[in-house]
């Protein structure tokens, strides 16, 4: 996923760990991902910042 908390300055990739309701109805993310600067976050992240990342399907086999 990619993930953009508040305030950050650009989308950074995570690593979605876990997902639960929100009390309001809505969801989070468990999300692990690196800053810039090296620093390794693990928060809870509302779904509305996480943006899933666009690949395509694989196909045949991995040696070729």
């Amino acid at each position: 996923m990619w993930v953009r908390p508040a305030f950050a300055p650009a989308e950074m990739p995570g690593l979605v760990l876990e997902w639960r309701r929100d009390p309001e109805g809505g969801w989070r993310a468990l999300v692990t991902w690196v800053e810039a600067r090296g620093r390794v976050v693990t928060a809870w992240v509302p779904a509305d910042e996480l943006r899933p990342v666009e690949a395509p399907p694989r196909t045949g086999s991995a040696y070729g």
